[in-house]
């Protein structure tokens, strides 16, 4: 079905299935979605309309954020990259994001997530919001030039070899990227190595089977410049 809106009633858990609050054109479920899928674990998402909440929803999560998650016990954790670190120590036994024998490689993925990230997405943002404006698409290009640089001189991915838990909490916005590209007037060939690992990371299994085409991409945010983004996807068959 589409997303909850207000009015709708909470629908029951279903067994003993974990239960992702989501969004699903949101980069910050998109995390949650991308460590789900990356780790193999079985799960019931929900998605709830971020323009129109449902009352129940902020008994969950009291800012109306998603993602959230929900353990069968009704346990609540939210705010993204906590859950994504629940969801790593929670499953020990799935696939490890981050490398449990150093804790150095481990903080160098957090670093340049909460630094090069941080600051890309608010550029990358900003930069939509005032098209056509050159100091925000500056401001982009910087952390993109920054990223670059930090790619050349380390592995082929922030987890090394294969994709890490930085890897999966980066990718939203620069999937977004790849798409408005045009939109912005930016040129992703200068920078290498950010090109590269784009590319590696379209052929990562979990960024498949978490990822929209690009024309959904485009439709939702006609729709939000618009303030309406459901309704450019009515009649769309989405995953979750």
């Amino acid at each position: 079905m589409g997303h909850y809106s207000k009015g709708s009633e909470k629908p029951p858990l279903k067994g003993d299935r974990l239960r992702l609050y989501s969004m699903r054109f949101c980069p910050f479920a998109q995390r949650a979605r991308l460590v789900l899928a990356a780790k193999g674990i079985n799960y019931e998402c929900v998605n709830i309309n971020l323009k129109d909440k449902p009352d129940w929803f902020f008994d969950l999560n009291p800012v109306g954020k998603v993602p959230v998650i929900e353990q069968p016990d009704g346990a609540v954790i939210y705010e993204s990259p906590i859950c994504c670190d629940y969801l790593e120590e929670a499953f020990p036994d799935k696939p490890q994001l981050y490398p449990a024998d150093n804790p150095v490689k481990k903080s160098k993925q957090k670093i340049i997530v909460e630094t090069i990230g941080s600051a890309f997405n608010t550029a990358f943002y900003k930069t939509l919001r005032a098209l056509g404006e050159e100091e925000p698409k500056e401001e982009l290009k910087k952390q993109l030039s920054a990223f670059d640089n930090y790619l050349k001189q380390n592995d082929k991915h922030l987890g090394g070899d294969k994709p890490g838990m930085g890897d999966f909490l980066m990718w939203p916005w620069f999937e977004r990227l790849l798409v408005m590209q045009p939109l912005i007037g930016l040129d992703l060939s200068q920078f290498p190595a950010v090109s590269a690992w784009c590319a590696a990371m379209n052929e990562v299994p979990a960024v498949k089977e978490c990822s929209y085409p690009a024309e959904l991409h485009m439709k939702f945010y006609e729709g939000y410049k618009n303030g309406d983004p459901e309704s450019q996807l009515v009649g769309i068959d989405q995953k979750a």
